[in-house]
């Protein structure tokens, strides 16, 4: 993603990109990268490698996929009004609301020119089809984005609901990421289906893990308030599971808890207590990892991948559901 980078003008708007991805501080000063973890871009580059093809050809897809991840951050970070991703003050939190949608915007631009350097390695076909699938996962993630937002508040939703917009919102770029890597290989039809739907599968996984870590996660290692989405009133998945059980010690603790800005921490973790206590964590590390298990048994064996290769795949889908940051 540097490369990306490196041949931008000397100017604020890719400052504050850079800072956004993490090679650079809010001065501009470059520094040893705390962004994500580049797991979307790490698939893409595996899927060509399982698909027979060779890792570096799939290079640009990678960094295109992990940067339209980064533009989608960007804006949700201002529709949600997170001041902290990954430790740090976000970019609207640091020049204003104009200032990051403008940087999402060239992070988007971005991804494309990325994914346009693949013309060197891979024939146009095969470019064409990747920019489809990358701009069409892109506008799934801003579907789910909206259904996350008009979710908000709402009582009458179950673990369905959820489902689907989680896997719009999460699921459609890891299967992007998945499925371009195996057309890179220039794998068949069947692979790149396979593929792309072992990736959307647990890529729902890691949101619910993310989930989960969001109410029970060491703040320290996620980098994120422990307890937002209680306090914003947000649908994750263990608050519509907690809201839709009997209990009504349960439920008038979270009436009492949703929307409420002030909250303390201690009233947080009041509230994920007596959620625990109710089994609601144990569900939702059910849900994740029958999702895993679907992901491997059904659409990896289905891409008929050499073991080795399968086993690393293995590796990365038990890593969605395991990790705690």
């Amino acid at each position: 993603m540097r490369a990306a980078l490196a041949s931008r003008a000397k100017m604020p708007l890719y400052d504050m990109v850079r800072y956004h991805l993490g090679y650079a501080d809010a001065s501009g000063k470059r520094v040893t990268r705390s962004g994500g973890k580049g797991i979307r871009s790490g698939l893409c580059l595996l899927a060509c490698e399982a698909a027979e093809g060779e890792r570096e050809r799939a290079a640009p897809a990678g960094a295109a996929v992990e940067l339209a991840h980064g533009f989608t951050l960007l804006h949700d970070d201002i529709a949600d009004q997170d001041e902290q991703r990954r430790g740090r003050p976000t970019v609207w939190k640091l020049w204003g609301v104009g200032h990051a949608i403008t940087a999402g915007d060239a992070v988007y631009a971005l991804a494309n020119l990325a994914m346009d350097r693949l013309a060197g390695s891979a024939s146009p076909e095969i470019v064409a089809a990747a920019l489809k699938d990358l701009n069409q996962a892109v506008l799934d993630v801003c579907e789910g984005q909206q259904l996350d937002i008009s979710y908000e508040g709402r009582d009458d939703l179950g673990q369905a609901d959820y489902l689907k917009m989680v896997g719009l919102k999460t699921g459609a770029l890891y299967r992007a990421a998945a499925a371009i890597g195996a057309q890179v290989a220039g794998a068949d039809d069947t692979v790149v289906t396979a593929l792309g739907d072992f990736g959307a599968s647990i890529g729902v996984a890691y949101q619910i893990r993310d989930d989960i870590l969001g109410l029970w996660g060491d703040p320290r290692k996620t980098g994120k308030p422990v307890g937002s989405d209680l306090r914003r009133n947000k649908r994750s998945l263990p608050i519509i599971l907690a809201l839709s059980i009997d209990s009504p010690e349960l439920h008038r603790r979270l009436i009492g808890t949703l929307g409420g800005e002030a909250g303390s921490d201690e009233d947080v973790a009041e509230i994920t207590g007596v959620m625990e206590r109710n089994g609601i964590r144990d569900q939702c590390e059910r849900v994740a990892a029958a999702l895993v298990d679907e992901a491997l048994a059904k659409h990896l064996r289905t891409a008929g991948l050499r073991p080795a290769w399968q086993r690393e795949l293995e590796t990365v889908a038990r890593y969605m559901i395991e990790r705690d940051t």
